[in-house]
């Protein structure tokens, strides 16, 4: 690594690669993190959590009408 793709960090003067997101030394964060997920990511993952949990709370619901049902028969 040649010394111009170094550069010092500026809180302790450690030499860090450009590319660096943190330095090494004092974990300083020298640029922010492209972000890694898109519209359609977070639309899918929405979706895919929508899937599990509305079953989960259905089938809750219906449990617990059927537990309410019993009981009040006893």
């Amino acid at each position: 690594m040649s010394s111009s793709t170094l550069v010092p960090c500026p809180d302790c003067g450690h030499l860090v690669s450009r590319q660096a997101e943190t330095c090494p030394s004092c974990a300083r964060p020298l640029r922010t993190p492209a972000p890694r997920e898109g519209l359609f990511l977070r639309t899918m993952n929405q979706l895919v959590a929508l899937g599990f949990w509305v079953p989960v709370i259905v089938l809750t619901v219906i449990f617990l009408a059927v537990v309410a049902g019993y009981l009040s028969t006893r």
